[in-house]
């Protein structure tokens, strides 16, 4: 849903980073006095924040590990992990 409502903005406003275009506008609508402009300069900078993508984690490993063993993982190349138990 993110991703559309970003690629909506895009293509309606064309610009490519909501967050800076929402702070001009806010600025704009400050200086000027326009309530709509600085509604939508706020309101932009607001979706810009809450529709941030951070990298999503995978799960490479799952298993109970006995106490005093340690696990090592070895990614060197990219969809070929090596895991290695180490036992005492």
């Amino acid at each position: 849903m993110a991703r559309l409502t970003k690629k909506l903005i895009n293509r309606a406003l064309g610009y490519r980073d909501p967050r800076d275009e929402g702070v001009r506008r806010a600025w704009r609508g400050l200086r000027v006095g326009d309530r709509r402009e600085l509604a939508l300069g706020l309101s932009l900078t607001a979706l810009a924040y809450l529709s941030r993508t951070r990298p999503s984690r995978q799960l490479l490993y799952r298993k109970t590990v006995p106490a005093g063993s340690a696990i090592v993982v070895h990614h060197k190349e990219q969809g070929a992990p090596k895991i290695e138990v180490l036992k005492p």
